[in-house]
């Protein structure tokens, strides 16, 4: 009966497996209405792909699309027209709560409470400051655009697939984020994904 059981859910994960078919690049393309005429100018994705047991927990996706004038500007037009994209820069407030910096921080010092060792000196590689997990966070984003716009989604979990919410404005820290920039100056649309589980 047990082998049963596990032969069925074995087939029920390669049936569902081989549904997705979407490459991440197509789905985040579909997600922020990319034009097909846009160039990928970059993707970097972690992990790939997920294995038999586990899904793709702590996905990283960064990838970038160069327009050409015509499909930029009307791009521009309709997140112009949008009331759901803001103006760069982005308020450290929303950063941090688009990384969940604080709640991490909490998690961090929750897990030395578990422990009988001392918690490490604040500041130190092993107890980061809040400042500390700020900048490190900034790091992985496209922060060094100086104009145009952006965007935030989430979905909870299962980013990938699940039907995404616009993020205007950020009152709890998030648990997976898609930002979406639009540079400009370079008529470029840069996407970040990142998840907490």
């Amino acid at each position: 009966m047990r082998r049963h059981i596990r032969l069925s859910i074995a087939i029920l994960f390669l049936i569902g497996s081989a549904c997705r078919t979407a490459s991440d690049e197509d789905i985040i393309r579909k997600e922020f209405a990319v034009p097909s005429g846009a160039e990928t100018k970059y993707l970097d994705v972690h992990p790939k792909n997920g294995n038999q047991w586990f899904g793709r927990e702590g996905l990283r996706i960064s990838i970038g699309f160069q327009f050409n004038e015509q499909d930029f500007e009307r791009y521009k037009s309709f997140v112009l027209e949008s009331e759901n994209w803001n103006e760069l820069p982005m308020p450290r407030d929303y950063i941090m709560r688009m990384g969940g910096i604080e709640s991490s921080k909490e998690g961090m010092l929750r897990s030395f409470g578990l422990t009988d060792k001392p918690i490490p000196e604040e500041g130190s590689i092993y107890n980061p400051t809040i400042d500390q997990l700020y900048e490190r966070f900034v790091k992985t984003l496209p922060l060094d655009i100086s104009h145009g716009y952006y965007q935030c989604r989430t979905a909870g979990d299962n980013i990938m697939y699940k039907k995404k919410r616009i993020v205007k404005n950020m009152n709890k820290d998030l648990n997976d984020f898609m930002l979406g920039i639009l540079d400009t100056e370079n008529k470029t649309l840069h996407i970040k994904v990142s998840t907490k589980y």
